[in-house]
């Protein structure tokens, strides 16, 4: 189990990584004998340590007498990939800590809650900085295997990374707020891990420096409250909501809703922008089921914009439109009057054949101020060929005064037949040589570029458009 999240998530925290995997060794050929390592000052040989898989650690202390105290002066890094469960809590109570990295995913908390309780005791006493627990669940026996953690886990004070999969998270009512709980706190991940909306707003109220927060797959509170002065990026991928509020939210830059599963034919996700003055990144909005309540106004198709209405702060926004459905290429129009300022829109077709190319419609939209007079850069993802989608590219050719680059990308499915890409290349190349509002490169791209989309990458903050392939 712990392999499958780990290749799903693509996204762990960084000190999962530093622990040296096995290796053999060889001396080199002329080699004298001399013990050169252990020559090397104490933190240098601590450094060497901390980076050995734990069992190996615990080894150096028999090489030589010089090397007796280090592991117990190194910070760990322990994983329990090779470990019995007894075995990681005799590790944890004889070393007197910190731990760079714990990392528990081979064990079956259902089986092991008084060890669980007792290494998140030690742990909360002795200090970790990534701690990564991932409940070795039986597929069948998801729902009684899933235990709730010990709130001894919010007593990390060192703790600045944590993943969470296949478990509830601590029940904090009737905890006090203070400064005791994860006050160090930087990333917060949660995988299939149940949380109530107390518990979120909880967490987010007593952590002081909390940045990222991330869900996947997860089992969501009604509604999903975003209040924190810290906050930088929140993703929710393929986790059922039916409300998401940012109510007050000063820092947060990046908001991302991926791949989110539908509760019903006829459902609706209200997304609710109250207090957010620096959020940059926005996506991916889906008019067929998305919902946008600005302030205390929801946009509705055809609502025009004015200062309570719009957020001009957003320079990347992402949408999944179906360019052949009316009720949602209205939507599109209006959703992109709120943001003003967009420089760079990434919208990602869900087109199928419907027989109506909508030309009309495109034909009568009348001024979209951040098509006309910001974006720079568009990014057409799994283009199809449908003449409602051309119509789509033929009014950003007529409405775009500041574009720069335009890339299509292909639908793999579509590329399986010859004719049919030759037919979808001859039409882009065709609208690429009529006149055009803008000086604009188009770019027509193959399955080679299609996003391979990651949450590491969305959430690295260094990386410019986290919707760039």
């Amino acid at each position: 189990m712990g392999e499958l999240v780990e290749k799903f998530m693509g996204w762990f925290p960084v000190g999962r990584n530093a622990v040296t995997s096995a290796a053999p060794l060889s001396a080199a050929v002329d080699y004298d004998g001399e013990d050169r390592i252990s020559a090397l000052p104490d933190d240098l040989l601590r450094c060497i340590v901390s980076r050995l898989p734990v069992k190996d650690a615990a080894r150096t202390a028999a090489i030589a007498s010089r090397w007796r105290h280090l592991w117990r002066s190194a910070p760990l890094a322990l994983r329990d990939a090779d470990l019995l469960p007894s075995a990681v809590g005799r590790i944890l109570a004889d070393h007197p800590g910190p731990f760079r990295v714990i990392d528990i995913a081979r064990c079956r908390f259902a089986s092991h809650e008084r060890e669980l309780a007792e290494w998140l005791r030690l742990l909360a006493s002795k200090g970790v900085e990534d701690l990564v627990l991932l409940n070795d669940v039986d597929d069948l026996k998801l729902t009684t295997d899933t235990v709730r953690l010990p709130t001894d886990i919010l007593r990390c004070a060192s703790l600045q990374r944590l993943f969470l999969a296949f478990v509830w998270f601590p029940d904090t009512d009737g905890l006090s707020h203070g400064s005791y709980v994860l006050p160090n706190l930087q990333e917060l991940g949660m995988f299939t891990t149940g949380i109530s909306a107390w518990d979120l707003d909880y967490v987010l109220a007593c952590c002081p420096v909390l940045e990222k927060l991330v869900f996947v797959l997860n089992i969501m509170p009604d509604p999903v409250r975003i209040r924190s002065r810290s906050l930088r990026c929140v993703l929710l991928w393929m986790s059922a909501v039916e409300e998401v509020a940012v109510v007050d939210a000063p820092l947060l830059e990046r908001l991302f809703l991926l791949e989110a599963p539908r509760l019903g034919d006829e459902s609706i996700a209200m997304i609710k922008i109250a207090s957010a003055p620096n959020l940059r990144a926005l996506g991916y909005l889906e008019p067929r089921f998305h919902r946008l309540l600005i302030g205390d106004n929801v946009i509705k198709p055809g609502t025009m914009p004015s200062p309570s209405t719009v957020i001009p702060g957003v320079k990347i926004l992402a949408f999944k439109v179906n360019f052949g459905v009316l009720k949602e290429i209205k939507m599109l129009v209006t959703l992109l009057r709120c943001f003003p300022n967009i420089e760079t829109l990434h919208i990602e077709s869900l087109t199928e054949p419907t027989g109506r190319n909508r030309a009309k419609f495109w034909c009568e939209v009348s001024t979209v101020e951040c098509i006309k007079s910001h974006v720079k850069k568009m990014v057409i993802h799994e283009y199809r060929g449908e003449q409602s989608e051309l119509e789509f590219l033929k009014f950003i050719s007529r409405s775009a005064q500041e574009l720069q680059t335009l890339d299509v990308l292909l639908n793999r499915e579509s590329l399986t037949s010859v004719a049919k890409a030759t037919e979808m290349t001859n039409k882009l190349v065709a609208l690429s040589r009529v006149p055009w509002n803008c000086e604009c490169k188009m770019m027509v791209l193959g399955q080679s570029y299609q996003n391979d989309w990651s949450i590491q990458k969305a959430s690295d903050l260094t990386v410019e458009d986290p919707f760039h392939w």
